[in-house]
């Protein structure tokens, strides 16, 4: 069976990731002041919200190693593996991964990298769908070909508390033009092509909810069977309100729900909600 790799932007638990048999995930770091913790292994997100408030340094995140990639393709010497990450336009995650690939040789010609040109749920998205193909025992080219045919089809839309997180950590792309503006706005924004794009902005996280569903029953109108992500960033019951308000207006037979974790978080800050799905 193809070996699925990902890396911790997914935000998958580790339940998750049993349960969808996903065989290895690459962690990301994240730093306050001089201390680094590798995201889910060192740091949990319970551990990282107290940091966020009680810490006077403010977090930075940084890619995977070379040799943090290395050590989990050797972990599979004798198997395809399709690794599936963040956006290039994000992180350096992929040129890691790209780098240990060809230090690994001959080896390294198993291993097929898809850039999902997207992040967390919208990430999640892709790696499920990747995932369940290689337990009905598709090849990696066939896992390669359906996984590229969704990204540009693939839609992460959120809102957050503030754009400081992702201005601070030089995340905020073309929702640079939201900052003078925002006040007490609460900005709606959307991942398209590994870029974050402004949509709106509403007064209340409420609101910002409300409107995340009227944008994705919309699109999802005619599409009852697509497989829907939803995304919190320690704020469980706007996803919940989210999810259930939405499953009222599109028929979804396929949902998830994950939390943000210290890496993702660091830029959203607390209080982010969204959804991927397809379109």
């Amino acid at each position: 069976m193809v070996k699925i790799v990902t890396d911790s932007t997914c935000d998958f638990t580790q339940e998750q990731v049993e349960q969808l048999g996903i065989s290895a995930v690459a962690a990301l770091y994240v730093r306050f002041g001089d201390e680094s913790y590798q995201d889910g292994v060192a740091i949990n997100r319970k551990q990282f919200y107290h940091l966020l408030k009680t810490n006077p340094n403010l977090p930075s995140t940084s890619q995977p190693s070379i040799g943090d990639f290395m050590a989990i393709y050797e972990r599979f010497p004798d198997d395809e593996i399709v690794s599936i990450h963040i956006c290039r336009d994000l992180s350096g995650t992929l040129a890691s991964a790209e780098v240990a690939r060809d230090l690994l040789g001959a080896a390294g010609r198993r291993i097929t990298l898809i850039d999902s040109r997207s992040v967390n749920a919208g990430l999640a998205l892709l790696v499920k769908e990747a995932a369940e193909m290689a337990k009905a025992g598709a090849s990696a080219e066939e896992i390669k070909a359906q996984v590229e045919s969704l990204v540009p089809r693939n839609r992460l839309i959120f809102a957050v508390e503030t754009l400081e997180n992702l201005r601070r950590g030089g995340r905020i792309g073309n929702a640079q033009a939201f900052l003078g503006s925002m006040l007490q706005f609460k900005p709606i924004i959307a991942v398209r092509d590994g870029r974050l794009e402004p949509l709106e902005r509403v007064r209340t996280m409420p609101k910002a909810v409300k409107r995340l569903v009227e944008i994705a029953a919309q699109e999802l109108h005619a599409k009852p069977h697509t497989t829907t992500v939803f995304m919190h960033a320690a704020a469980p019951s706007a996803a919940e309100e989210l999810k259930a308000v939405l499953m009222s207006e599109v028929n979804l037979t396929d949902t998830l729900v994950i939390e943000a974790g210290p890496v993702i978080a660091t830029h959203t800050g607390a209080g982010a909600v969204g959804i991927a799905y397809l379109v």
